[in-house]
């Protein structure tokens, strides 16, 4: 049995769609420090990979949530924007 915290594929594809629209770094380092830095503004949500339906609740639950998912991606970006690390 696997464990895995769903917010990162959450925070993975907002950030991508939101990059599509900024002018900075899109490098593999960059991207990782943002999705780092924007995961550690959020709460984590676990689930055992096998359990679909709780998949899908935390689904909704995150959705409703996107706020805060968008603006820590938000400040994430500005963040790595203004001192890359590569």
């Amino acid at each position: 049995m696997s464990i895995i915290n769903v917010m990162e594929a959450f925070v993975g594809e907002r950030l991508e769609e939101m990059l599509k629209t900024e002018n900075c770094c899109k490098c593999e380092r960059c991207m990782d420090d943002m999705k780092a830095i924007a995961l550690n503004k959020l709460p984590a949500k676990y689930v055992s990979s096998h359990n679909g339906e709780l998949f899908s609740k935390l689904d909704s639950m995150i959705r409703q949530n996107s706020v805060d998912i968008n603006i820590a991606i938000a400040a994430a970006i500005d963040a790595v924007s203004k001192r890359p690390s590569h």
